[in-house]
């Protein structure tokens, strides 16, 4: 699976020379800096730490019950773009697709949405027939979370109550428990294979913190530096039995299976660029001696690494920035698992918050749109990618608005399986809500 360390540091420097050419080649395509608008618009955006829940002592609702939402869905011209917009949540409340690295939509096109939503006085998870306008509730736990779930297109979304894993089916409602975190740690956002079959995360330990200040991830370099011990699983959902996979006392977050091969996992060390210098990291679960969690696109002293995801081809695809002096240049990459590079793409100017690729990987969606160096209002927009000789293009697909502040107000854009729809979220109107746009349509 993994080639050696020495072999990937060659290829790291390989790469390093071309990306020395393409910048001395595409001046025009250098960012100045980071600002602070980089940093709440990108470089945090992969943390799964705390997401919101709502208060346990309200009415948890009724798995099962179905309401015909239809009255508020709105649709309409994005008058920025063109683009065709569906809103399809509204009434005051709080409403989440999934974390962008899950599917959000069932199926072969965006017909059948997922979604969370409080709206019966806590979170639960939901599935929105966008044509009829039902919504049917999935869950009825008393400590569900916004990102905490993933999806299958089957139809399957696992979710956790609390420490609890559950597997929920979206057409009958059958739910069963598949694994439970021990006591005193805390489990992290899940991603699944393909099929289904295996679903993975991370838990921690819980530490209190002491500097939490009400803006987002104000705990964070704390949380890092408190090293909690952090334990990597698989759950197997057919025998619903469980593997540790890998563990460490780092802040570990991100943990992504390989779309095809159960045997390959992907996770982060998390606590933001300022201090984790080695980001992303792969391990073989059927390793047979000694097995090792091995750096994946090891990392320069003046790099930053965000946002890695699995492409459908099992490529691994991620952001990454490279400072030289007081220039910043951002790219999309691509990579395989055992470490050999397949392409980088710089971009125009900053990078979007997060990324999302089509199934063939030839086009990418991402929750801002900067067109150059000096655009100022590029973090309103998603945008689609085209990656041509060593460079993003740039298209604005629609205006979102959002405010940032929170991990429900980040688009997190997705593409639904058909490539048309792209699912996403936004708190222009106040509340969290979910949409959907066209991407013919422009």
């Amino acid at each position: 699976m993994a080639s050696n360390i020495d072999d990937l540091s060659g290829k790291q420097m390989q790469r390093r020379d071309f990306l020395t050419g393409l910048a001395a080649l595409g001046a025009a395509g250098a960012v100045v800096g980071s600002t602070g608008e980089a940093l709440a618009a990108g470089e945090l955006m992969h943390s799964s730490t705390a997401p919101s829940a709502a208060p346990t002592t309200k009415p948890v609702g009724q798995r099962g019950k179905v309401q015909n939402i239809r009255d508020e869905f709105k649709e309409y011209k994005d008058p920025k773009t063109g683009a065709l917009v569906r809103k399809l949540t509204g009434d005051g409340s709080h409403n989440v697709h999934p974390y962008f690295t899950s599917w959000a939509t069932l199926g072969d096109d965006a017909s059948r949405v997922i979604l969370i939503s409080d709206r019966c006085g806590t979170y639960q998870w939901y599935m929105l027939d966008v044509a009829s306008g039902k919504l049917v509730q999935l869950s009825a736990g008393e400590n569900v979370h916004t990102n905490m779930s993933c999806v299958t297109r089957d139809g399957r979304v696992f979710y956790f109550d609390g420490p609890t894993l559950h597997e929920v089916n979206a057409d009958t409602q059958e739910d069963r428990e598949l694994y439970h975190v021990p006591e005193g740690f805390q489990p992290g956002l899940p991603t699944c294979s393909e099929d289904g079959r295996y679903v993975v995360f991370m838990y921690r330990l819980k530490f209190p913190q002491s500097t939490a200040s009400g803006v987002i991830y104000s705990t964070l370099h704390e949380e890092y530096y408190q090293h909690p011990q952090s334990v990597v699983m698989r759950v197997d959902t057919a025998a619903a039995t469980a593997k540790a996979v890998w563990g460490e006392p780092q802040m570990i977050s991100h943990t992504l299976i390989h779309p095809t091969l159960p045997n390959i996992v992907l996770f982060c060390h998390e606590g933001g660029s300022q201090v984790v210098s080695q980001r992303m990291w792969v391990v073989d679960i059927d390793a047979k001696v000694a097995r090792k969690a091995v750096p994946l696109y090891p990392q320069g002293p003046n790099e930053c690494v965000v946002h890695e995801y699995w492409t459908r081809q099992g490529e691994v695809a991620f952001q990454y920035s490279m400072d030289r002096n007081d220039t910043r240049e951002e790219y999309n990459a691509f990579i395989r698992s055992d470490g050999s590079w397949i392409r980088q793409n710089l971009f125009p100017g900053k990078r979007p918050g997060h990324i999302q690729s089509n199934s063939d990987n030839t086009i990418v969606i991402g929750d801002c749109g900067y067109l150059s160096a000096d655009d100022t209002d590029g973090a309103n927009y998603l945008a689609l990618m085209t990656h041509v000789n060593g460079y993003v293009q740039v298209k604005r697909l629609a205006w979102h608005g959002t405010s940032w502040h929170t991990q429900e107000s980040h688009p997190h854009p997705r593409f639904a399986a058909d490539d048309r729809w792209v699912i996403y979220n936004s708190d222009v109107e106040k509340a969290h809500n979910v949409y959907m746009v066209d991407t013919h349509s422009v």
